[in-house]
Parts: C-alpha cells; structure tokens; sequence
C-alpha cells in the first residue's frame, strides 16, 4: 500500500510509489535472490527497471538497473554492483525541484527517502515528465500574471472581472513603464536632433539587453528551484565574466558593423559601448530581480518577467542616450 496519501499535494510524497510497489532487496543478497524475488513479486511492481538496495532499518544503500542482473555471475553480491551516489528526494520536497533535479542528473525514476535515509518510495518515470509540463504550463501562465490553482482555470469561462484581474495589472506596469521609457526619449530631444540615426537603433539596443536578461532569468528561476538555499553572490561572480565576455563580443560586433555601414566612427562607438553597458546592467534585471521575488516569498517566474522587462527597457534607453550626448 502506498504512503502518498500521507504528504501535502504536489510534495514528491504524493507522486511516489510505496516501498510495497517497487523491487527492493537487502544489503547481501546475490543477483540469484534478485532473480527469484522478481520472479515472485514482479505482478505487483509498477516497474522493474531500477532494483533498490537496502540495510535491516531500511536505509537506502544503492541502486542497480535490471540490465546488471544479466551482466554479472548469479553469485554476484548486490553491493558489489550497485550505484553508492544516490539523488534521491525527500518526502516534502516540492515536485518541481524534484522533477528539476531528475532532469539535470538524467535519473529516470528519483527515490524519495527520509531524512535519515529510510527509503519510502519511487517516483515513477512518467510521473516526472507529466510533473515537468504541468509546471513548464504553469510558468508561463504565472509569466502572464496568472498564479496559484488559477493557472489551470478555464478561461473561455472565466468571468470578464475575473480574466480583467488576471490580465489587467501587468499591461497596466508595462503601460507605465512604456511612458515613462518615452518620456526619458523626449529628455534627450536636442542630442536626436543632431544624430537621427541614433533612432534607428534604439530597438536592437534595447532587445539585445533584454534577451541577455531573459537568459540570465530563465537559468537563476531554474537554479532556485533545485536549490532555494542558492549562495547569491557566489552565483553573480560566476555568472559575471560570462555576461561580461558576451557584452563585449555583441557590443564590438555592433560597433564595427555600423562603421563599415554608415561610415561614422561616432556612432560605432556610442553604440558600442551603449550595449556592452546595457548587457552588463541586464545583470540587475536578470539575476537581482529573480532573486529579490524569491526572498520576498514569491514566484519568481510570476512577476520578475513583466518587471524585469520594465526596468531593463528604462534602463537600456537611459544608457543609450546618455553615452550618446557624452561622446557625440
């Protein structure tokens, strides 16, 4: 009988199977006691890819997949042959992490243990994948200002208040932020008037700054996930030579290209250092955000996207218009 009924919804608990439901034997056991026990018991497995291994208390000690049953003499002794390193969950872990962790260590079935390591259950293959599309749908919904156990509504039935409550807020931030991003375009009338170009690439300013910030975002929303204890200032300098390096790849890029097209050394050069800056401020936007939802107790793929984009088009505006009046 499985123990799921005993853990929270959507806790690595309530996806696993029991102990009783998946092929488990103790530590000195022979491949010829595993052939026998799944001759006897294999009926009532749910699946017998992976064999768990287990002391007197019930601790888990190793796992081996069935493959090795063939490979080695049936006198072979379990722990002779047996994987030691084991990911394995614990029961209230949220399945998010969970389903993150077996994709990023390639484990086809996580074990859920205890914190003493008595081993309770196995979360099946496809639990994990249904577990990594119910959440990847989810994201994205909450990325629209959709969250919680609303994200699953049906919306061709939803009440206007209700879709307007949902959809409303956060086209009304990006309506404050579009103004508010004009109204700093219109602060720098005279330096436009003078270098018109300078309208012309105001766009791939700001949506390369912005795609390097929905990178950043996307890796620092997963890495918290899989770990919410994240070290954040170790994260940033590892995370910062990277942006750095690609900043001025880009930004060279783009200055040389300009040159060679228009023939103006000046206007290469303010784009070239207009976008290596605004790369690098896309680390506020990218990984400072993210992080500050998360430690205010949200979802950081709730709002840190519609935000995110927010401060990083003011951001990427200011800095071109400001490094063009310097320069030009």
């Amino acid at each position: 009988m499985t123990t799921a009924v005993l853990y929270p919804h959507k806790t690595a608990g309530s996806l696993m199977s029991g102990i009783d439901e998946i092929p488990v034997v103790q530590l000195g056991s022979s491949l010829r006691d595993v052939e026998k026990m799944l001759e006897e018991h294999a009926k009532k497995f749910v699946a017998i890819d992976y064999i768990y291994v287990v002391d007197n208390q019930r601790h888990l000690k190793g796992v081996f997949s069935i493959k090795e049953c063939f490979s080695h003499k049936k006198e072979s002794k379990v722990e002779d042959i047996m994987q030691k390193s084991i990911i394995a969950a614990k029961p209230h872990t949220h399945q998010e992490r969970v389903a993150i962790q077996a994709l990023t260590h390639k484990i086809k079935q996580m074990p859920v243990a205890e914190e003493s390591g008595v081993l309770l259950g196995v979360i099946q293959y496809d639990m994990i994948m249904r577990v990594l599309d119910q959440e990847a749908v989810e994201n994205a919904l909450r990325a629209g200002g959709i969250s919680g156990k609303d994200a699953y509504d049906n919306l061709t039935n939803m009440t206007i208040f209700k879709s307007l409550k949902h959809r409303l807020p956060w086209l009304l931030i990006g309506l404050l932020g579009g103004l508010f991003t004009a109204k700093i375009v219109t602060g720098f009338e005279d330096t436009l008037e003078k270098n018109l170009i300078l309208a012309a690439f105001i766009p791939l300013v700001v949506y390369m700054a912005d795609a390097a910030r929905t990178q950043m975002e996307a890796f620092i929303i997963r890495d918290l996930a899989m770990d919410p204890k994240l070290a954040f200032v170790k994260y940033i300098v590892r995370q910062l030579p990277i942006i750095v390096i690609t900043g001025l790849v880009i930004s060279i890029l783009l200055a040389l290209s300009s040159i060679v097209l228009y023939g103006n050394s000046g206007i290469g050069i303010v784009l070239g250092i207009a976008l290596f800056v605004a790369i690098i401020s896309s680390v506020l936007t990218g990984l400072i955000v993210p992080f500050f939802f998360s430690k205010l107790k949200f979802d950081p793929a709730n709002a840190s996207g519609p935000i995110g984009t927010i401060v990083q088009d003011i951001l990427s505006v200011t800095i071109y218009f400001l490094v063009a009046t310097t320069v030009l």
